[in-house]
C-alpha cells in the first residue's frame, strides 16, 4: 500500500467519483471492486489525504475519515471491530466523550454525539471481505451497519475483489440491505496518459528517466499499475548499472520475469475457465465470438487485455508469453475453474458437515480449495482440503488427491501435517488436517526477506527430521518447496501436502516406480525440480534433497537459483548450470553451513547427501558449535 501522497500516481476520476459521494452533505457509500493488486487498498489510504480531499470537496473542515485495514486480519471479531474502531475514533474526534465499552450502544452514543456537532462520519474499510465471509459477524452486524447509516450521517467505503454479497459467509447475510447502500465503482488498470506518468515522474526526480522507454515498458506490463512498478524497477536497476546507457532488453524482461511470474501463476491458477478459454483464443489471435464478448470485456476491466478500434489483444506480452508457456507445461493442469451454474459443493461455508462446522474458506490450491472449520465433537479446529469438482472427473488426479490423504495420514511426526480423516461426500473428497496457525516459508520470504542463516538451519533441520521420517516409511514427497513449508507461531517448521508423494518399496531401488507417473512425465513445481526430475528420470529421495537446497538458497538471498525467463530455460538450467555463489548476493553464512547447501544442489544424485538423516546431523551440529561459541544464540 503506498501511503505517501507524493508516490501516489493516477486515479484522478476514481478519486473524484468516491469524494464527491462521500464529501455530501448526506454521505453515500462506495464498494470499490477491482482485481488483486490494482491498487484498492493505496486508493482507500489516499481519500484520508487533507491535499487530495482540498482538490475535490469544498469547506474548511476536513472529512471525518477512518482507515481500518482487515488484511490481515481474517479471524477478527465483533469486539476486535469495535476495538479498532473505537482508538481511531477516538483520534479523530479527540474531544467526543467516552461511551463505555466498545460495542453497538457505545458507537450509536458516538454517532449521536457527532450529530449533535454536524460531523459527518466515513469508514473507509479495506479488504472488507474479511468480515462478510467471517461467521462471527452475523446478519445483526450488518442490519446495525445499515440502520446508522440511515438515521446519522456516516456512510462505508469498501474494498474487495469482487462484489461483497458474493463473499458473504451466509446466504443470510448476503441478503442483508446494508448492500444496497453502496454504488460499485470498478477499479480499472491505468490509462495510457496515467501509465505515462507513473513511468516518467518518479524516475525523472532520481535522475534517471524512463521516459524513452515507456512504450516498452508498457508493451511488457500492459496498463497494470503493479506489473507496471516492477517494469520500472526493473529499467531503473538496468539504468543504474550501465551508467543510464540503454540497457539490453532481453536483461530488462528477464528481471521483470524473475518477480512478475509467480504473480502470473496466480492469476492463471484463479482465472475462471471462460476467461482462461477466451485468453487462449486471443494467444492464438483468435476474437472472441458474441457468445465470449462480456468474458473479454470484464478481462479488460481487470487489466489482463485491451481493446483498440474493436480488437481484443492480451494486453501484456510478456503475460501472453508467459501463458503460452504454461499452456505447454506437463505440470500445468489449467486455472481452477469456478463451479458450473446449478453445481453446488457439499462444503459450504455456514453449513456443517458431518461433525465439521465449516467457518471459512482460506485459500485454493493446484488439487483443491481449503477451508477453516470446527470439529464439534472433539472441539478442535481442523483444516478441510476439498478436491474441485472440475478434477474429480479426471480419475488419475482424483486417485492422486486420495493418494495424498492415505499416505499424509500414515505418517506420524510432529514435523509433519496431520490427517484426521479423509471424507468422501457425493462427488466429492475432502481431508481433514489438524489447523496451523503461522505462515508458509514462501510467505515469509516474500513478506520480510531473506532469512538469517542460523534461523534458517535451525528450520532445515526440522524439515530433515520430518522428510527422514517419510523416507523410513517408503514415501518420497517430490514437491519439496518453500510453500509446503509452514512455521507455525512457535516457530516450528511443518511439512505439508504429500499430494505428489511417490510410495516407494522398501525393496531394490530398481524396482521404484510410480502408481501414477508413467516415465517420461513430470510432476512437481518447476523451480524446485531436481535435474533428474526435469528430466523425467526415476528419482528417489536424493531428488527431495536437491529441492530442499533450492528452498536454502530462496530463504538465504529471496532468489530462486535456477529461474529463467521460459520453461524450456529454466529446465536446462536445472540440468546444467551450476548454482549462483552467494557472494553475488552479498549474503554472509558459516563456509560450513554454505558447504552443505551446495553438497545439496549437486546435479549428480550420488554426490550428494545420500539421507535426510546425513543433512541434519551436519547443521545441527554446526549450529550446537555455534550455540557454544555464541553463548548468546539461540
Amino acid at each position: 500500500m503506498i501511503r505517501d501522497p507524493a508516490h501516489f500516481f493516477g486515479r484522478k476520476r476514481e478519486l473524484g467519483y468516491i469524494l464527491h459521494r462521500i464529501g455530501a452533505e448526506r454521505p453515500q457509500s462506495v464498494s470499490v471492486v477491482g482485481e488483486r493488486r490494482m491498487g484498492k487498498s493505496s486508493l482507500l489510504f489516499h481519500l484520508t489525504d487533507r491535499g487530495t480531499q482540498q482538490q475535490f470537496v469544498t469547506g474548511s473542515e476536513p472529512l471525518g475519515v477512518i482507515f481500518l485495514d482487515f488484511q490481515q486480519l481474517r479471524d477478527i471479531n465483533l469486539n476486535d471491530f469495535f476495538g479498532l474502531l473505537f482508538p481511531s475514533l477516538q483520534r479523530l474526534y479527540p474531544d467526543l466523550p467516552e461511551a463505555g465499552p466498545p460495542g453497538y450502544a457505545a458507537f450509536q452514543q458516538q454517532l449521536e454525539e457527532l450529530k449533535q456537532r454536524g460531523r459527518a462520519l466515513v469508514l473507509l474499510l479495506d479488504e472488507f471481505d474479511a468480515v462478510t465471509s467471517n461467521p462471527a459477524f452475523s446478519r445483526e452486524f450488518f442490519s446495525f451497519l445499515r440502520s446508522a447509516a440511515n438515521h446519522y450521517a456516516v456512510a462505508y467505503v469498501t474494498s474487495s475483489k469482487v462484489e461483497l454479497q458474493r463473499l458473504c459467509h451466509s446466504s443470510e447475510v448476503a441478503d442483508s440491505p446494508f448492500f444496497n447502500i453502496f454504488s460499485n465503482l470498478h477499479l480499472r488498470p491505468f490509462s495510457v496518459e496515467e501509465a505515462a506518468e507513473l513511468i516518467r515522474v518518479p524516475s525523472e526526480k532520481c535522475g534517471l528517466s524512463l521516459e524513452p522507454f515507456t512504450e516498452h515498458i508498457v508493451d511488457m506490463a500492459g496498463c497494470f499499475p503493479f506489473f507496471l512498478q516492477i517494469a520500472c524497477c526493473a529499467y531503473f536497476d538496468c539504468l543504474t548499472e550501465t551508467g543510464g546507457k540503454p540497457p539490453e532488453r532481453d536483461e530488462v524482461e528477464s528481471r521483470f520475469l524473475e518477480e512478475a511470474s509467480p504473480h502470473y501463476d496466480y492469476i492463471l491458477e484463479h482465472l475462471s475457465a471462460d476467461s482462461f478459454r477466451v485468453l487462449t483464443q486471443l494467444l492464438s489471435l483468435v476474437q472472441p465470438g458474441p457468445e465470449s464478448i462480456w468474458v473479454a470485456a470484464n478481462l479488460v476491466k481487470e487489466g489482463y487485455v485491451s481493446q483498440e478500434s474493436g480488437v481484443y489483444k492480451i494486453a501484456s506480452r510478456l503475460f501472453a508469453q508467459h501463458l503460452k508457456a504454461a499452456i505447454s507445461s506437463s505440470d500445468f493442469h489449467g486455472p481452477s475453474g469456478r463451479r458450473e451454474s446449478g453445481s453446488r459443493s457439499a462444503v459450504v461455508v455456514g453449513t456443517t458437515v458431518q461433525q465439521y462446522s465449516i467457518l471459512s474458506k482460506i485459500g485454493e490450491g493446484g488439487m483443491g480449495d481449503v477451508y477453516r472449520g470446527q470439529d464439534t465433537l472433539l472441539e478442535r479446529p481442523v483444516a478441510l482440503k476439498v478436491i474441485k469438482q472440475g478434477m474429480i472427473d479426471a480419475e488419475i488426479s482424483k486417485k492422486r488427491f486420495l493418494q495424498e490423504a492415505r499416505v499424509s495420514a500414515a505418517l506420524n511426526h510432529p514435523r509433519i501435517t496431520s490427517v484426521y480423516e479423509l471424507l468422501e461426500l457425493q462427488d466429492e473428497v475432502a481431508i481433514v488436517m489438524e489447523w496451523l496457525e503461522g505462515q508458509t516459508l514462501k510467505e515469509k520470504v516474500t513478506k520480510e526477506g531473506p532469512v538469517d542463516w542460523r534461523q534458517l538451519a535451525s528450520w532445515m533441520v526440522q524439515a530433515c527430521e520430518g522428510l527422514d521420517a517419510a523416507y523410513r516409511q517408503g514415501v518420497i514427497h517430490r514437491d519439496v518447496k518453500s510453500a509446503n513449508l509452514f512455521i507455525t507461531k512457535s516457530n516450528d517448521l511443518k511439512i505439508l501436502d504429500f499430494g505428489l508423494a511417490k510410495l516407494v518399496p522398501k525393496t531394490s531401488p530398481d524396482l521404484w516406480q510410480s502408481q501414477l507417473t508413467s516415465q517420461g512425465a513430470l510432476l512437481g513445481t518447476v523451480d524446485y525440480m531436481s535435474p533428474e526430475q526435469a528430466c523425467g528420470q526415476t528419482v528417489d529421495h536424493r531428488s527431495d534433497l536437491f529441492s530442499l537446497g533450492i528452498v536454502m538458497f530462496e530463504g538465504l538471498t529471496g532468489k530462486l537459483p535456477f529461474r529463467r525467463n521460459s520453461l524450456p530455460a529454466t529446465l536446462h538450467a536445472i540440468i546444467n548450470d551450476p548454482a549462483p555463489d552467494l557472494d553475488l548476493f552479498r549474503i554472509r553464512v558459516d563456509e560450513r553451513f554454505e558447504r552443505v547447501l551446495y553438497r545439496l544442489l549437486e546435479k549428480q544424485a550420488n554426490k550428494r547427501y545420500q539421507t535426510a538423516a546425513q543433512v541434519r546431523r551436519d547443521v545441527d551440529e554446526l549450529l550446537r558449535a555455534k550455540r557454544g561459541f555464541f553463548g548468546w544464540w539461540k
